[in-house]
Order: structure tokens, then sequence, then C-alpha cells
């Protein structure tokens, strides 16, 4: 019996069984669509192309997600109002009298929040919005297609998710590696794909009739767009072919390093007083900016190599040399790594690598826009040099994953509470331990989740810090007539963060911070709101601007 579908969606013979996983991605090398389909092994099977046409699932609300983002468009929460006929879709969504957000709405699929007529999104606004995007998808640009019927090929999904604009892509893609650990995750999928998989699963009926078919879309960590499907619902499927799924797409190795969000400020060498920094020609380098080989010469006598790009900097304050990094947080880790372990031990690598980046959101200050932290054994040691390729996949690989609920720590033979012991991981990745296992082991409290889980941070109201703010909203406004785009937040509230890095929640808007002790804390709040007050303009992404604004107004500089 042939599959009928809306005249929106693709004409094509009736999709089949599929004989393992269907895939499509756009290959980052050339640029071309791969479509195939695979066996359990990730290994294309002999003339197999994914179905012409399947169901849409719960994908719509990535779409719905992207259009609020973009548009600046208020988005109320979702009250879950319990009873018989809503039990089972508020489910997805909170406990009876709860709510739920924008951001942990995407994660935990409530579709009830996605509702286009509880948004109040107007047809004609979404057609002109995908319309200009994606030209050629008619299926986009009409709203009373979005929901789990629609019938779609995996070429049109690229597209549409291709269509996505960098700024929702990007806000998407860290609410969906948060997907990955909400109830229902499969462990399984996040062990054979780390961090680099950010996609939205579906699952819906094969096109007329009663057959499951699901899977997933997204992003890869380098942005990669991808869609995959089989027999079974979405979750099932991770389940089932997480290996196949990471045998199968593109191994970008170290290439997605430098975009998971923020930026690391390492001082070098802050408990071995340098003498000099010579230069390539072998005489003292001039303060700026390094690039080709250095030496690095100590006043104890002992000399070190490195090498620059660029990303270190000389000062010379008198006659005393100061050498500081400034890194992306995935390059950070990767040369903790190069510095403390072996980065060609790979599982344990991996399992330092989450190790490494947690201890560095829990413990590192803020300096403008970025993390600082001392390159020292009594924090992480960093190498100066550009990292190993191994180091490289490692951070890759685990990019944007974290431990929470734990102190974190390590060493390289010592047993302790809460401490990854790295002979140990050595020795349990060469016995076939995988990564997870071994953080799992070394921290039986802690949970691996994605540093961005809006779903996983409840709020301690932080008054104190409210109060601060609620006083110097009247005298910051004058200032603040000169912002462009800047509009006082509606509602606010401040929540006490436990550890990591401070953030604010656009669509909530809450901000999350630690302190509001020295001056630094106090930036740093003013810094968060001026992102809640410019969410609805570009400049909320110009971390620059942001960062000179909010000292502007911490430090009360007309």
């Amino acid at each position: 019996m042939c599959c009928a579908f809306a005249a929106w969606a693709l004409i094509g013979a009736c999709a089949q069984a599929a004989p393992a996983l269907d895939l499509a991605f756009r290959d980052p090398a050339s640029g071309a669509l791969v479509q195939r389909s695979v066996d359990a092994e990730g290994r294309p099977l002999p003339r197999s192309q994914p179905p012409a046409a399947v169901p849409l699932g719960s994908l719509w609300k990535l779409f719905v997600f992207a259009w609020l983002v973009e548009n600046g468009a208020p988005a109320p929460d979702y009250v879950c109002r319990g009873g018989s006929r809503l039990r089972e879709e508020e489910s997805y969504c909170c406990e009876p009298g709860g709510s739920i957000g924008r951001d942990a709405a995407l994660v935990s699929s409530c579709g009830l929040f996605f509702d286009p007529a509880r948004l109040g999104i107007a047809a004609a606004d979404w057609r002109t919005f995908w319309t200009d995007r994606a030209r050629g998808l008619p299926w986009l640009a009409d709203l009373a297609a979005m929901g789990p019927d629609t019938a779609v090929g995996p070429a049109d999904v690229i597209a549409a998710l291709e269509a996505v604009p960098p700024r929702a892509r990007e806000q998407a893609a860290g609410m969906l590696l948060a997907r990955a650990f909400a109830p229902g995750g499969d462990p399984g999928a996040v062990r054979a794909l780390g961090g680099r998989l950010r996609v939205k699963t579906f699952s819906w009926y094969r096109p007329g009739t009663r057959e499951r078919y699901g899977g997933g879309a997204g992003w890869l960590a380098d942005g990669t767009p991808l869609w995959f499907g089989a027999e079974g619902t979405g979750q099932q499927v991770l389940a089932r072919y997480g290996a196949a799924l990471a045998a199968a797409l593109p191994q970008g190795g170290g290439a997605s390093v430098g975009t998971a969000p923020g930026c690391v400020e390492v001082d070098f060498f802050s408990r071995y007083p340098l003498r000099r920094v010579d230069g390539p020609d072998g005489r003292p380098a001039r303060a700026g900016l390094l690039r080709g080989r250095h030496v690095a010469v100590f006043d104890n006598g002992v000399s070190l190599p490195f090498r620059a790009g660029g990303e270190l900097r000389l000062s010379l304050d008198g006659a005393v040399p100061r050498l500081q990094g400034r890194f992306g947080v995935d390059d950070y880790v990767a040369r903790v790594l190069d510095r403390e372990a072996d980065a060609g031990e790979a599982e344990a690598a991996r399992a330092l690598a989450v190790v490494a980046r947690s201890y560095l959101f829990n413990e590192a200050a803020r300096r403008g826009n970025c993390l600082a932290i001392a390159d020292s054994s009594r924090t992480q040691r960093v190498s100066p040099n550009p990292p190993s390729a191994a180091a490289l996949a490692a951070a890759g690989f685990t990019t944007e994953l974290v431990l929470r609920g734990a102190p974190v720590g390590y060493h390289l033979d010592t047993p302790g509470s809460d401490r990854l012991v790295w002979r140990e991981a050595v020795a349990a990745g060469r016995a076939g331990e995988p990564w997870d296992a071994i953080l799992r082991r070394a921290f039986p409290a802690a949970d691996l989740v994605a540093a961005r889980d809006p779903a996983g941070l409840p709020c301690e109201r932080f008054e104190a810090a409210e109060r601060w703010l609620a006083a110097q909203a009247p005298r910051w406004k004058p200032l603040l007539a000169g912002l462009p785009g800047f509009a006082p937040p509606e509602s606010l509230r401040v929540c006490r963060l436990a550890w990591g890095t401070p953030f604010s929640e656009l669509d909530r808007g809450r901000i999350h911070v630690r302190e509001l002790r020295i001056q630094e804390d106090r930036i740093t709040l003013a810094h968060e709101y001026l992102h809640l007050g410019l969410r609805h303009h570009p400049a909320s992404g110009d971390e620059a601007l942001v960062e000179r604004w909010a000292r502007r107004l911490a430090d009360g500089v007309p």
C-alpha cells in the first residue's frame, strides 16, 4: 500500500523497513550531502539509501525553538496543570503545579511549551522568516506543518538545519547536548559519542502505517548537520546504534576544538620566576604576542623551549617578564593533558579531559570575558606548546562535558576521595574499561552532565545580589540610554551558583552567579544583567561590548 503525503511533502516511493541505520550529513571536507544506510558497525550497506520520506516527529520543536531565539520572542513558562487529559503530555514537562522555560523545554522535549498557538506565533511571520532563509522548503515555511506526522526527506531536514541562524543554532546545540543526559538518555550513546553529538531525538509512525520510526537530527560539535533514523523510538535507536554513529560520522579529531564557548587566560610559570624569554633569534624577546620558537629562562637557571603562534603574550613589568596565554576552553584542556598526562592513553585521557574541564569551571576566577587560572601544581599545569593531536582529540571528544555534584581532582599515583588517579586510569583503559566508567569509579557521587544544562540547575535565590541590582538600576538608567537595543528586564531573579561559570537564562530572566563580595563579582553581575537587557538585540552576543559596559556600570564611570 502506497504512503499518503501532504501536498508539501516529498513525493516518492513508500519508505521501506531500514536494514539498519539510515544516515545523512553534510561532509565537512567536500560540502557534499552524504546519504547512506549502515550496519550495526557503521559500515555502509551496498546499494542502500535512506528512505524518501520519514516522519518529522518532535523535530518540529527544534524549529520553533530557533524561531523564538532569533526573533527574541516572548516565551512564557508553561505551567503544568495536571489532570488526566494532559497527564501523559505533561510528563515531558513538569510536575503538576510546576513550570518549565524554553531551554529546559527543549531538553525535556516538552511539546506543550512549543505549541505555536500558545506562543502566539503568526503563520505569516513564520512563513516570512523561513522562506527568506530556506527557499525550496515549503513544508518548513508552513506553520501548520509543524507536527509529528509531517513527512519529509533526510536531505530536506539537513537543508532545514542549515537554515537555522547561527545564534539560534549555538543555543540549540548547547541545549541538545544536555538532552543526552535528560531522563531516558542512553549512556551507551554518550560513551560512544562523548560531547560531539547535539541532536533532537524523534519518533513517530511511518506514513500510512503503525510502525514506529525514530532517530535524531541536529549538529556535531563542529557544526556539521546530520540526521539519522531506524526502526523504534529515538532513544532506542541511539542505544542500538550509538557505536555505529560514532564509526560512520565524520571523524573530526580535534576539529571541534575552539567551538566550545568561552575562553581561558593562563598565567604561566606562576611559581617559577622568569629571568627572560629569548626569541627565535636568540635575543631577548620584545613585549607583545609571540610567534615561533622561544626559550623561557628561569631565575634558577633552567631553560624551557616552547613554540607560540600568537596565543601567548609577553609583558615586561619593569625588568620582570610575564608570560600569559589566551585559549579556547578545549584548547586549554588539551594543553593540560599534554602537561599532566599522556594523551596517547585514549580512554584515560578522555576521563582526565572531563576532570580538567570540571576543575577549571569550579576553580577559575573571571577576568573580563574569560576564565583566569594559573599554570601551577596548586591548580593545573598547562603546556605552553601547541597541543598534540591526541590531546586535541580527547578534548574535542568530551567537549562541554563536566562532572557535577562533587569536588574533583587528580593525581599521578596517590589515591584519595573524589580524585582520579592517572596510573589507575591508564591501567583501567588498557584493560578495556571505557572513559565514562573510569570517571564513575573515581567520582561515584558526581554526575556526568553537559556544562550548559538548564534543567539540571535549580535556582537558589540570591537575595543580596537582587537587592544590589535593584539599587543600581535607577542609577544606571541614564547611562544605558546610550546603549542601543538595551531594554530593562521586565522581571529579574538572581540565583546563587554553587559551581561553574556565571551565566544568564535569557528566556526566563534569571542570572546565575557565585558570589557578590569583590568588584569583579559586581562586574560579573552587571555583565549578565546587560545580557538580559540586550536579549532582543544582536549586541547581546558581543562579549567585548557587554564586558566594556559592565565595567562602566560597576565602576560608576559616566
